[in-house]
């Protein structure tokens, strides 16, 4: 049975997934030996993932988990099946038996880690991306654990330590296109742009249609105020991921920002940067905080160039989507409102948003199926509540002209300014829940 695993193994590993779970199918007899049908399990699971054939693989998941309880590598592939479901909390509890019965393994608490800071837990995602890191004896480490541990700290601004965990990486592997790619990244925002270009050549001389070190490297270009080769590269970039939208967004930015810019093909970029990012996100594919980042890209290249309707309705749409960003609105107060000459304090308001009266009520489209409404919360800059709850009401009622309002809470925040902010909306307390 041996020869016949490394087979499959192969063709997983060489994207033949579809190959593989037919050989899979054709070998599995129910008597197998426990050695054979844990890999077969573990295999089975992994190529209905890669054809996308979730629901089965998560049924195979548990019932390879109900058969063997007390496998980690079973326990591992259940829970990343059911990560793939978005069970989060069924995942980790996957996991955290994989660790307790093997604490030595790796790849478990990578993957722990990996669970942990998609809930929000950042301290224990990076006890286990370290440990994971630590008890990998491989040579070179486990590139997951450095990718994510080193992301995870730049997030946190935390720009020299992720430094250190590339560069350490890359004095054992100085080929890896991706890590060169982060490192990259990881310079450019520390300010050593020379050096950050130089890892982005690098990777560009191993892998010359990289999209991720074309667009990076026009980013480092135009930090170091050499705009023509920039708008270049960008080309470039645009060029190998004609479908990437963040790409599409800056390029058309910076287009439209140029004084002899083909104003044409600077608005097709743009818009078809929301438009993607808009598809892919209602498909459950891009996470908000990458559609907030190019919905404000956008929106800043239309303010800036004058198109402040069409500027007001990305950002309409982005609210409509929580995608709406602390920037977008202030822009937005200032214009509206101006700068406050006098003190102003900061209020929380919650509000359950509802349809409308019945005769009113036409489903916005973008609502999802039988739902009644919605919660949130807003933090609102205002002399007083009741400015707070007409700042509230203007918004949201741009966002569903007939909505019906209704205020749960209006508290102050114990904070206040002195003058020069803008009052208004300032910012969205975390996403919608419908009701």
């Amino acid at each position: 049975m041996r020869p016949q695993l490394d087979a499959i193994a192969t063709l997983l590993d060489t994207g033949a997934a579809d190959s593989a779970v037919r050989l899979l199918r054709s070998s599995w007899e129910p008597e197998l030996p426990a050695c054979d049908r844990i890999p077969i399990y573990c295999m089975w699971i992994r190529g209905l993932c890669d054809i996308g054939d979730f629901p089965h693989a998560l049924i195979l998941a548990r019932r390879a988990a109900s058969e063997f309880p007390r496998k980690p590598d079973i326990l591992t592939a259940l829970g990343n099946v059911l990560d793939l479901h978005g069970e989060l909390d069924e995942a980790r509890e996957a996991f955290e038996v994989a660790v307790g019965l093997d604490p030595h393994g790796a790849l478990q608490h990578y993957n722990l880690g990996a669970v942990l800071e998609r809930l929000g837990d950042e301290g224990q995602a990076e006890d286990c991306y370290r440990k994971a890191l630590r008890l990998d004896e491989g040579s070179p480490s486990m590139l997951e654990s450095n990718a994510a541990l080193g992301a995870l700290l730049r997030r946190q601004g935390r720009l020299e330590e992720a430094e250190e965990v590339y560069d350490r990486y890359l004095q054992e592997d100085p080929l890896d296109v991706e890590m060169l790619v982060e490192h990259g990244i990881c310079l450019s925002d520390l300010g050593r742009l020379v050096e950050a270009i130089d890892r982005f050549d690098t990777a560009l001389s191993l892998e010359a249609q990289h999209g991720g070190a074309l667009y990076n490297k026009a980013i480092t270009l135009y930090r170091l105020t050499r705009y023509g080769a920039a708008r270049d590269v960008m080309g470039l970039a645009h060029r190998a991921e004609p479908n990437n939208p963040l790409t599409l967004a800056v390029f058309g930015s910076w287009v439209l920002n140029e004084p002899h810019g083909d104003l044409d093909s600077a608005l097709r970029l743009i818009y078809r940067a929301i438009e993607l990012v808009a598809s892919l996100h209602d498909r459950g594919e891009l996470g908000g905080a990458y559609a907030s980042l190019v919905a404000e890209e956008v929106f800043e290249a239309l303010w800036q160039s004058g198109r402040r309707s069409e500027a007001r309705e990305i950002a309409r749409q982005s609210g409509r989507r929580d995608w709406i960003t602390p920037h977008m609105l202030e822009t937005l107060n200032r214009a509206d409102y101006g700068l406050s000459e006098r003190g102003a304090e900061v209020f929380r308001v919650s509000v359950r948003v509802t349809m409308g009266e019945p005769e009113a009520r036409t489903r916005p489209e973008d609502w999802p199926a039988d739902v009644g409404g919605y919660t949130t919360a807003l933090t609102v800059i205002a002399n007083d509540e009741d400015e707070a709850r007409e700042f509230t009401a203007h918004y949201l009622r741009n966002l569903e002209p007939s909505a019906k309002i209704i205020y749960d809470g209006v508290s102050p925040a114990g904070e206040r300014f002195d003058g020069g902010r803008a009052r208004g909306v300032a910012r969205l307390e975390g996403n919608r829940a419908w009701f």
